[in-house]
């Protein structure tokens, strides 16, 4: 299957916002507990998508070096050793851009934060990928990829989906390229998103829950009660988590060609009391075009 190839440039002539394979996983757990499995399932990412090559590493400060076995070392070493009052973070990329490769962590330290904005803040591990590596390894293989990322993972929820990336400056625009033909377009941030909490991000091809969102739903049983359209797949993983698949492939919903998305409707309302919602920033009210995006699948 072909994806559509969605590009917003800005005034500047910049890349602001690109199509791309998404994965992110959320977990409320702080770094110096989960930093172990976060390297193993960065270096399990670098492994499996060859031929494709991240290239940079960004050390911070905005400093970034090449991607060489040294480079990588160290970053290693910084994550697996922050302190309790150190977060750990790592970044890498391909080539930059937000068309390409990317690898965003960003860790909790174990002191809680002093500020109530940042109340809401988990480790969040962001991997992303080109369109290209869909369709040239098709959704199986992408499904398998991310069973074993998440099989690292002490996620309490996460996704994988073809989606639109987009800075958060350039969002409003970014929005008129999927608004409103391709509904099962997911418009995700350019990089990770900490303020989710235990909530979910959203409704995708493939839904990974964990605690405390599974328990409230009954578990793997209430879900098969619930979820009995045809095309839901359910599978039970380790340490009481579920991936829900909606179909076999990501759907962008073309509504030009009458594609309705009803397993994503009934998994939105399934989930709708434990739907994320996107917060405002340094108090700045949230463009109403967002909020109605985000709620395509209930309204």
């Amino acid at each position: 299957m072909r994806y559509p190839r969605l590009r917003y440039h800005n005034k500047r002539g910049w890349l602001g916002a690109s199509d791309a394979l998404l994965m992110c996983f959320y977990m409320p757990h702080p770094n110096e507990r989960i930093a172990p499995a976060i390297i193993r399932a960065v270096e399990l990412f670098r492994e499996r998508i060859r031929p494709y090559r991240l290239a940079w590493n960004n050390t911070g400060d905005g400093q970034a070096e090449p991607l060489d076995d040294a480079s990588w070392e160290r970053t290693r070493k910084k994550t697996l050793e922050a302190g309790p009052d150190r977060s750990g973070t790592l970044m890498l990329e391909g080539k930059g851009g937000v068309d390409d490769l990317h690898v965003d962590y960003r860790g909790l330290s174990s002191v809680p934060l002093p500020w109530p904005e940042r109340k809401d803040d988990v480790c969040v591990l962001y991997l992303r990928l080109p369109t290209e590596y869909l369709e040239e390894w098709g959704p199986k293989h992408v499904r398998v990829l991310a069973l074993e990322l998440a099989a690292e993972l002490p996620f309490s929820s996460g996704y994988v989906d073809f989606v639109l990336c987009s800075s958060r400056a350039d969002s409003v625009e970014a929005l008129k390229l999927i608004r409103p033909r391709y509904q099962g377009v997911h418009l995700a941030s350019s990089g990770a998103t900490m303020n989710v909490n235990t909530w979910v991000e959203g409704i995708h091809w493939m839904n990974f829950l964990g605690q405390p969102v599974l328990g409230k739903l009954g578990g793997m049983s209430g879900l098969r009660e619930r979820l009995t359209l045809p095309g839901f797949s359910l599978q039970e993983m380790s340490g009481d988590r579920v991936l829900i698949t909606l179909g076999e492939r990501p759907e962008v919903g073309d509504m030009e060609v009458g594609q309705t998305l009803p397993l994503h409707r009934a998994l939105a309302r399934l989930l709708e009391p434990y739907l994320y919602q996107r917060k405002s920033m340094f108090g700045r009210p949230l463009p109403e075009e967002l909020l109605r995006w985000d709620r395509r699948f209930l309204d």
